[in-house]
């Protein structure tokens, strides 16, 4: 009986080991396969006057699939050595990188208002232009955010910000609705808005009250203290009189 029993013990033991070997090597294989892709990215555009705006399907395509079992970490390496390289973060520009005059860790944002503010160099650096950080953060927003060998689905669809258009934007809000409050309730809200800003706003036609201006032809004298003051008093108090006794 006990000997049965450490043989179950012992099939267990080798079928879990047996297990986890075949996750590291699976692991492995997907971390290779990951760091092949980084390199492949790196390669494009495959056209040195290509346009992000409007890529090659054949350069997207093999983007996308990069970028499929890529997590952030993954496209921040291909932007660092994409930067090394001189070249734009985004792989489907085949343009170079800012390289600001500024000698500064913050530069400002070249933009004015509200906008207005200080942002990392480097991370200005990375991009040729606005247009090539948007279309990268668009793509970083749908990475997985679990590495590629722990998904249930390894490989994520990704879509190009250039492929997406306005319809495809707006679909997520098409099944939204604002429910319509009587008039009576906005106008109570505004009205409770208005008192809580401090602004008051009377209706002319609610009760209203008269102003009326007071005048005197009075000639106006200076007013003048009730009862007898006596003098060298302070506010009123009269000070006890000392007198210092020479030694």
């Amino acid at each position: 009986m006990a000997t049965e029993q450490s043989e179950s013990s012992k099939d267990r033991f080798r079928s879990t080991a047996l297990r986890h070997a075949r996750d590291i090597e699976e692991r492995k294989k997907l971390q290779a396969r990951i760091a092949d892709l980084v390199v492949e990215a790196f390669d494009l555009p495959s056209s040195p006057d290509a346009d992000p705006a409007k890529p090659q399907p054949s350069d997207a395509s093999l983007f996308r699939h990069c970028l499929s079992l890529f997590q952030s970490s993954d496209l921040d390496d291909l932007i660092y050595e994409r930067n090394v390289d001189n070249r734009c973060g985004y792989a489907l520009c085949p343009r170079p990188n800012l390289r600001l005059a500024h000698g500064g860790e913050k530069v400002w944002n070249q933009k004015g208002g509200k906008d207005f503010k200080l942002v990392d160099r480097s991370e200005l650096e990375k991009w040729c232009s606005k247009a090539c950080q948007e279309r990268t953060a668009f793509v970083r927003a749908q990475l997985g955010t679990e590495p590629a060998w722990l998904r249930t689905s390894q490989a994520v669809d990704i879509r190009l910000l250039d492929e997406v258009g306005a319809e495809d934007l707006a679909d997520p809000f098409k099944g939204l609705s604002l429910a319509e409050a009587p008039d009576a309730e906005i106008a109570e809200k505004m009205q409770a808005l208005a008192l809580e800003r401090g602004e008051l706003n009377v209706k002319a036609d609610e009760n209203t009250v008269d102003l009326v201006e007071r005048t005197s032809d009075a000639i106006p004298r200076a007013p003048t203290l009730k009862g007898h003051q006596p003098q060298n008093t302070i506010e009123g108090h009269q000070p006890r009189k000392v007198r210092f006794l020479g030694k």
